[in-house]
């Protein structure tokens, strides 16, 4: 029943697409998210730079998460329109439309996915894992088809990512996300730094601590008590504690002494002293910022195996990797972090141009699949 379902729904994609084909092609991008109901930092770096060229190129955002199935209906149809009419597709997740459409899109399609650097796996290597997908509702669904590009941060893990994508690895390369100019450009930290504070000035007058946990599917059965150990090794006469949620996840801390700041507009990221995370690319993103970072692991065994890896964390990541709050609070008490490992493994996964901007060199990749 579900095969009939996924076949009809693929036919029924496919003529609504010839039939968007017979209106003109524009000077457009589209630029489709399910990771987010708003328009994702990196595509919005896009659109401006879009904007600023001669003759400008229209960029539409399409941004919305499958809360519900149904509902999400007319956002593939439209979804289909605009596929049919720009020049180029990006995108930075799986799209069901584009997987199912496939070699019917005339338009160049690049994935640049979420997430900086090189962390768990994902797609085809996750398969069949407590995080990862069913592999049969995968093939059914075409998982990740249809592109024709995809970028990374770093070719150095092409093979990874290419494995994840069930992709020819020859599709890759290297172009880090926009975002990446926002933590790098001292200018930039500072008027966002100070965006934060603005919205959010309790958190003056003490140093800030930023927890940026991974997201998880089911979470851990020690989160509660984990979350609790946090908390409580907190100083909170010394530093603010301040929660940013993945975008995806539901989890709460509920406790008044920790303020939380969901999404990126503005980034807490931004007015961290210091970055506690777990197995989550955001360690890529502080590296960039150049802030200390502590890897609270309390759920390690369990994640590990559910998810698995393409880096050993607890070995190549230069810093504490514990399940011990205490000592995290410890180290950054004592100020013990190696800012010069940090740097050079970061960079070794994040690798800026040096000539250009990260959201040029992105753009002007694309742009050369539209000739």
């Amino acid at each position: 029943m579900r095969n009939l379902a996924v076949h009809v729904a693929t036919a029924l994609l496919k003529l609504l697409y010839s039939l968007c084909s017979l209106f003109p092609t524009d000077n457009r991008w589209v630029l489709i998210s399910r990771q987010s109901d708003e328009a994702p930092l990196d595509f919005r770096l896009m659109a401006t730079w879009c904007q600023e060229q001669q003759p400008p190129i229209q960029a539409v955002i399409l941004s919305r998460q499958l809360h519900n199935p149904l509902a999400y209906i007319p956002e593939v149809f439209r979804q289909v329109f605009f596929i049919a009419t720009s020049k180029a597709v990006v995108l930075d997740s799986y799209c069901i439309a584009v997987s199912l459409l496939g070699s019917t899109i005339k338009a160049p399609v690049v994935q640049i996915w979420h997430a900086l650097g090189n962390m768990k796996r994902f797609g085809f290597t996750a398969l069949d894992s407590e995080e990862g997908r069913n592999p049969e509702t995968a093939r059914l669904l075409h998982m990740h088809e249809g592109y024709d590009a995809i970028a990374v941060s770093s070719l150095s893990f092409r093979d990874d990512f290419a494995a994840g994508f069930d992709a020819d690895p020859a599709l890759l390369f290297e172009a880090p996300l926009p975002r990446a100019d926002l933590l790098t450009a001292p200018a930039s930290r500072t008027a966002q730094r100070a965006a934060v504070v603005g919205q959010h000035p309790q958190l003056q007058g003490k140093k800030t601590i930023v927890y940026c946990p991974t997201f998880r599917k089911v979470p851990a059965a020690n989160t509660e008590k984990a979350m609790t150990a946090l908390i409580g090794a907190v100083d909170f006469s010394r530093y603010n504690l301040v929660y940013k949620p993945h975008p995806v996840s539901t989890q709460v801390i509920d406790d008044p002494r920790v303020l939380t700041i969901a999404g990126n507009n503005p980034d807490p990221l931004f007015a961290a002293d210091y970055v506690i995370s777990d197995y989550s690319t955001v360690i890529y993103e502080a590296g960039l910022l150049d802030v200390p970072v502590y890897l609270y692991a309390y759920d390690w065994d369990s994640y590990n195996q559910k998810r698995g890896m393409n880096i050993d964390l607890e070995h190549e990541v230069p810093t504490l990797f514990t399940a011990d709050a205490q000592r995290i609070l410890r180290a950054i008490e004592n100020d013990d972090f190696n800012r010069e490992a940090y740097q050079a493994f970061t960079h070794a996964n994040v690798a800026v141009p040096a000539d250009e901007s990260c959201t040029e060199h992105l753009c002007r990749s694309i742009m050369a699949l539209t000739r």
